[in-house]
């Protein structure tokens, strides 16, 4: 993924220097047409009582956290694929190989349930591999990923360069329900989405990290509710969550709703495609409403702060009820054609930088919003036209507007 591309701007706003593009510029001939998103139900569709549960004997699988479970794991998922039939995880630990073949550990398929006990944990073998996914799904549909813990080796990970060891990577899937799953401690992503249609993530956790907690590159409806994504650090961008297509990508109809983003040392929440790939990669119908964002920033690798929620070179935002409060820099960063956006009912509260900064935006409605006890500016539009600024409350901050 490209990550950094660094603005240099006017001694007041040298702080800025982040990805560009949301939109990706004007053209918009190879954009989708927008569809409903998915369903926001969290439940998974119940399993029939077809059950693998790997400690059987057919399978052979230890969960005592020394012995390589990789194969029985992976004969489970075998003999459940195109069945409906659910592979089962009881508490224990089960050590997996992450870069068994192609770089993944465990390859999930169509048509199954992938279930962990509350104590289950599937935990990666210290690899030096700079490109793996625990576990994997590519090309599969109608898969369940469910309870349970994802755990990288990024303590332990035997090589120095890469940033792509993730802990729960989809490529080319549809119809992917994942739920109270935490992933931890990778190498790479906690979690990461390319080429998905009809994905669902409710009451997953991604915990320190050391990329981001969520990636998302591209797919065309996804909602992600009542996750936490925390503790992020390690190697740039360090983001709770970072939408960015890359060149030939597009992420459309994307809800992010009633999660939390807290402690990450890049943006709780970003989103952007790289200025060289402007034109060639796009988001579409974005829209985040009601999440919490705070003490977001600390500790970044960025030579610029990281705040709350960021965005750049986009059309048709909707930020929409959010609460920012106590980032190192802004609680809500709109910047280089952010255009035609909704920022309204949003809380920025406490934040080291300014509350809601707009820069080289044009179109913008800014409305109903509390601002108030941030260090910077409260609503601070530079070099932007054609924004409604209407029916805010704004108070107490360092600098005016």
């Amino acid at each position: 993924m490209s990550i950094e591309h660094p603005l240099a701007l006017s001694a007041g706003l040298a702080l800025l220097g982040l990805l560009g593009a949301c939109g990706g510029g004007k053209s918009k001939t190879d954009v989708p047409t927008p569809t409903s998103p998915p369903s926001a139900q969290c439940a998974p569709a119940p399993s029939p009582n077809a059950t693998a549960n790997v400690r059987d004997a057919a399978y052979g699988a230890k969960g005592d956290g020394v012995t390589d479970d990789t194969a029985a794991i992976q004969k489970a998922v075998d003999a459940m694929a195109g069945t409906d039939g659910t592979v089962f995880l009881p508490a224990g630990t089960y050590m997996v190989n992450p870069a068994v073949s192609g770089n993944r550990g465990i390859l999930l398929k169509s048509h199954m349930t992938f279930s962990m006990a509350s104590g289950a944990v599937v935990k990666a073998i210290p690899t030096s591999a700079s490109n793996y996914a625990i576990l994997y799904v590519a090309g599969a549909n109608h898969v369940n990923i469910v309870g349970g813990a994802i755990e990288g080796e990024r303590s332990a990970h035997r090589g120095s360069t890469g940033e792509w060891g993730h802990g729960l990577s989809l490529s080319g899937a549809q119809a992917v329900v994942v739920e109270g799953v935490t992933s931890r401690e990778c190498w790479g992503d906690g979690f990461y989405v390319a080429a998905s249609t009809n994905v669902t993530f409710c009451s997953v956790v991604a915990d320190h990290n050391r990329r981001q907690g969520l990636s998302i590159t591209s797919v065309d409806g996804m909602v992600v509710r009542n996750s936490t994504f925390k503790n992020t650090a390690g190697t740039l961008p360090e983001d709770g969550l970072d939408i960015e297509p890359n060149a030939g990508d597009t992420v459309n109809n994307l809800l992010v709703t009633g999660c939390t983003f807290t402690n990450n040392a890049g943006f709780g929440l970003e989103t952007g495609v790289p200025i060289a790939h402007t034109g060639a990669a796009f988001t579409t119908n974005i829209t985040l409403d009601g999440n919490t964002f705070s003490g977001n920033g600390v500790g970044t690798l960025s030579t610029s702060p990281r705040g709350g929620i960021a965005a750049s070179n986009c059309s048709g935002l909707r930020i929409l009820n959010n609460t920012s409060l106590n980032n190192l820099g802004s609680g809500l960063l709109l910047r280089e054609h952010a255009d035609t956006f909704t920022a309204s009912g949003n809380t920025l509260k406490g934040n080291q930088g300014d509350g809601l900064l707009v820069y080289l935006c044009d179109g913008g409605s800014i409305t109903g919003n509390t601002v108030t006890g941030n260090t910077g500016h409260g609503i601070y539009p530079v070099n932007s036209t054609n924004l409604t600024i209407t029916g805010n409350t704004v108070s107490g901050n360092g600098s005016t507007p």
